[in-house]
């Protein structure tokens, strides 16, 4: 397994948080995928800044497998650890989605989880991540985006 950094998780791209309590924030993060993930790598995509929670997320991939029985999928989740540590040992939970084969084919989802609704506000930042569960059959290079609302408690 092995962990990549998105540019949010770089911290070479500023992230956009809810100033004042019950205010909403709209964030996308995207990252463009040029090499073929293995089974168990994982994207720290974006952040929960610390104070909020998720209240809506969408997820949009391109397709990321050609073959003609695509194999991949992914799970999206928050990551154990510090935001935008570089470690290995970090996992990546599916609160938002779960063996989703949507980089199947490329297309647009909603979570259907009710825990991806039910997050809640941490004292510390947070990473999203994308779990590669199962590696594309024939990689091809895309983008993975994920649009967040966060609301402040």
């Amino acid at each position: 397994m092995s962990l990549i950094l998105s540019k949010y998780a770089k911290g070479t791209e500023p992230l956009s948080y809810p100033s004042t309590a019950g205010e909403a924030v709209a964030i996308r993060f995207s990252h463009q995928l040029a090499s073929a993930p293995a089974a168990g790598d994982i994207l720290e995509l974006g952040c929960i800044p610390s104070n909020c929670r998720v209240a809506d997320i969408v997820l949009d991939i391109d397709d990321l497998d050609t073959n003609g029985a695509p194999t991949v999928a992914v799970d999206v989740g928050i990551m154990s650890g510090d935001f935008g540590k570089e470690d290995n040992a970090r996992t990546c939970g599916a609160e938002f989605f779960s063996g989703s084969n949507l980089a199947q084919a490329g297309g647009v989802a909603r979570p259907t989880l009710k825990s991806a609704y039910r997050t809640t506000a941490s004292n510390v930042d947070r990473g999203i991540g994308v779990k590669f569960t199962t590696a594309a059959a024939t990689f091809q290079a895309g983008a993975i985006g994920l649009t967040v609302t966060l609301t402040s408690e």
